[in-house]
């Protein structure tokens, strides 16, 4: 039975976006060519790769597409890690694989080195969003996130409608409006959002010829089949393989510093099974044992567009104060009159776009921050005694009428 390759191939394509994923593929001669990236970026994009692996494996679902970005997951968890303490911020740190990293160092340094690419389009965008009605934000949190993580800082009325749309539209200008609405509410708990947005366009370094591309059939999980748009492509391409995968790598623009790796299950081995086993390591083997050479090539033309709420797949890999009003530590964020700060949600949109031209891909994650406490217990206040009541004007506070009620009239 042919098997599908849709799912990983759209999944591994976002992984390049960590800028440590095509490493292991290069000769020694091309490594001594590249300009070596600081070490701290390498670091914390080893450890971003690791917990979006980790994370993927959580949301992957036999026969479903997914498509997330782990770059942009981590920078906005570690965002909001930034502003936990005590026990918050050692299990979301644990989880996130970020001991012995200086997580804002080591952003900054990863911000900057994405953003030096050349050949494609590569924009990391940040913001951090309160409501001062709701929230007193500590200066010295705002400021952190805006020198380490280049974040903007934004003050809204998020009781306003237009709020949404506010922050809607600045998710949607940093993704080339390829994900727009993605905010559904404000809830009245709701005081503070992080999110971070990213943008990837690149042409093939060797580009699909149109007229070689032809209709086929797409074996689906099911067994049934669909008609797809099958580009083909024979040339000398990085290929790999081993008993239970075909590996081909194909660079973006002219000096191949982004790529696309696809890894097709052979013949017997099932995509579940594979995204089930996969690891870091078998990763790195594959990159390692891909080499150019002659052969044929024929990837379908798709678009994948994912969204998830991340809670349980989070708590699933180990963050769980983080979420529990009782035991979040977010003082570090600031001070809310509405009680104990706490992440309400984290929502991932990721969008791709593959043809023969190249890929255009998006991702945005935002952390809804919220605060709150324990329900208040029921109460009764029955006035069968004399009691005081005053009438006023809620706007000015003018006291229009007071007095005391030690013997009520009956009325009508």
């Amino acid at each position: 039975m042919k098997t599908r390759l849709t799912t990983l191939c759209a999944a591994l394509a976002t992984a390049l976006l960590a800028g440590s994923f095509l490493a292991g593929g290069v000769s020694a001669g091309e490594k001594e060519k590249m300009k070596q990236p600081p070490e701290a970026a390498v670091k914390l994009a080893k450890a971003d790769n690791a917990f979006g692996l980790k994370l993927f494996k959580k949301l992957h679902k036999d026969g479903k597409n997914t498509f997330i970005s782990p770059t942009s997951i981590a920078t906005a968890m570690q965002m909001a890690g930034q502003a936990a303490g005590g026990d918050t911020r050692a299990e979301m740190d644990k989880a996130m694989g970020l001991d012995g990293i200086d997580a804002l160092e080591s952003n900054k340094a990863l911000m900057a080195e994405l953003q030096s690419r050349q050949g494609v389009k590569l924009a990391i965008a940040n913001s951090i969003w309160a409501d001062p009605s709701r929230v007193s934000m500590n200066p010295e949190y705002v400021k952190e996130v805006q020198d380490y993580f280049a974040a903007e800082a934004r003050v809204e009325d998020f009781s306003n409608p237009e709020t949404l749309d506010v922050i809607n539209g600045w998710i949607a200008g940093k993704t080339n409006d390829l994900i727009k609405d993605m905010l559904d509410k404000i809830d009245p708990s709701t005081i503070s959002y992080l999110i971070n947005a990213i943008y990837f366009k690149g042409d093939w370094t060797d580009k699909f010829k149109k007229e070689d591309t032809r209709d086929a059939d797409f074996h689906l999980a099911d067994g049934s089949t669909k008609q797809v748009k099958l580009m083909s492509r024979k040339d000398e391409i990085k290929y790999a393989e081993d008993d239970k995968a075909q590996i081909a790598c194909l660079p973006y623009g002219k000096d191949g510093n982004s790529a696309m790796w696809i890894v097709l299950p052979k013949e017997g081995t099932s995509l579940d099974a594979l995204v089930t086993g996969l690891s870091e390591d078998q990763l790195k083997g594959w990159q390692k044992r891909a080499w150019e050479r002659e052969g044929t090539l024929k990837l379908p033309r798709f678009k994948l567009r994912y969204k998830e709420t991340l809670n349980d797949c989070l708590q699933g890999v180990g963050i769980v104060k983080a979420f529990d009003v009782g035991q979040a530590d977010f003082k570090r964020m600031g001070e809310s009159k509405l009680g104990p700060i706490f992440i309400g949600r984290v929502l991932h949109e990721a969008v791709v776009i593959v043809n023969e031209e190249g890929t255009e891909a998006a991702a945005a994650t935002i952390v809804e921050m919220k605060a709150g406490g324990m329900p208040p217990k029921p109460w009764t206040m029955t006035c069968d005694r004399p009691f005081l009541f005053f009438i006023t004007d809620e706007p000015t506070g003018a006291i229009l009428f007071m007095g005391t009620c030690y013997n009520p009239d009956k009325t009508e």
